[in-house]
């Protein structure tokens, strides 16, 4: 056994390097702030509190925005291994009867095939951590022809984004309310610019499939604009929208959080801004399955908020 006092540790806030940790991951005051639901000013002083902890200025200013110091930088890998033993260490409490799966396979369909790598991962890791890993089985896909259906049937147990025609079975909670840009390449003639309508229907258009939601929305507000735009593309496929995107003058319609992890430009619109209420759907079959719920109400919530809003 380890034969230390732990002296340091005692005479130390151990929250502060949960703080630590959402600074170095968000790199900004206001979204670690928003993560952690507590008050600007509240991070900022803890901020204070951990460079006189640590000796070292941990985020700096730069041309690009806050970056990490070279110590915060090694600091990082280890503080996420450290917090996240310790979630496991907490979550022990738990019954692990709670989270007993009532079936086989759990079908999973998230609105982007960007997301399927995360969410599969998440799934995995989740599952091994309760000790289900050889017991259950998730299968995760993107949107497909009958999706809607099979949803009704009860035939898909998470459903990710916002639907119509819904049967009076399925069981709705809100997930994340996000806004949606015109997106482009970096370096595009028109990316970051606040222009008119009539100065994108020169471009070319790339439509994403099984978005009727959006799309409507985007209609609805932007009108003749998107309707008349040339459409080079039509695909199921968010990562082949992504990668015509990058070698040509198209534009496609991505939500902020795919901006960013696809380091894309977005073109500024004026006027009202385009944002849709996502949703967690399921049939209402499943509401006596303690693991499902357990995945529905906190697995997932936690994931949105660590990763689609920062």
């Amino acid at each position: 056994m380890m034969k230390s006092s732990f002296s340091r540790v005692i005479r130390s806030d151990i929250n502060l390097l949960v703080t630590l940790y959402f600074l170095l991951k968000t790199k900004q005051v206001s979204k670690a702030a928003r993560q952690m639901h507590l008050g600007q000013p509240a991070i900022s002083h803890q901020l204070a509190r951990l460079r006189e902890l640590f000796d070292d200025r941990l985020l700096i200013r730069s041309a690009n925005g806050m970056k990490l110091t070279p110590f915060a930088e090694r600091l990082y890998p280890e503080l996420e291994i450290i917090l996240a033993d310790l979630e496991v260490l907490l979550d022990k409490r738990r019954d692990f009867k709670f989270c007993t799966p009532q079936k086989d396979v759990y079908r999973v369909c998230v609105p982007e095939d960007i997301y399927i790598n995360d969410i599969s991962v998440l799934l995995y890791n989740f599952a091994q951590r309760e000790c289900v890993g050889t017991t259950v089985t998730f299968e995760v896909f993107t949107r497909y022809d009958q999706c809607i259906t099979d949803l009704n049937n009860g035939n898909i147990d998470f459903f990710f984004g916002q639907c119509s025609s819904l049967s009076k079975d399925i069981c709705e909670i809100e997930l994340i309310e996000m806004e949606y840009f015109l997106t482009v390449r970096q370096g595009h003639p028109l990316a970051e610019k606040i222009v008119s309508l009539n100065e994108i229907t020169k471009y070319p258009w790339i439509e994403v499939l099984f978005r009727e939601q959006i799309q409507s929305l985007a209609e609805n507000l932007w009108g003749d604009a998107i309707l008349n735009m040339e459409t080079v593309l039509k695909t199921s496929s968010t990562s082949a929208a992504v990668t015509l995107l990058r070698q040509s003058d198209a534009i496609c319609l991505f939500s902020n959080d795919l901006v960013k992890k696809d380091n894309l430009s977005t073109i500024k619109i004026q006027g009202q801004k385009l944002v849709m209420m996502n949703y967690v759907y399921w049939h209402n079959s499943m509401n006596d399955d303690e693991f499902h719920k357990y995945i529905r109400e906190n697995l997932i919530q936690q994931y949105v908020s660590e990763n689609v809003f920062s």
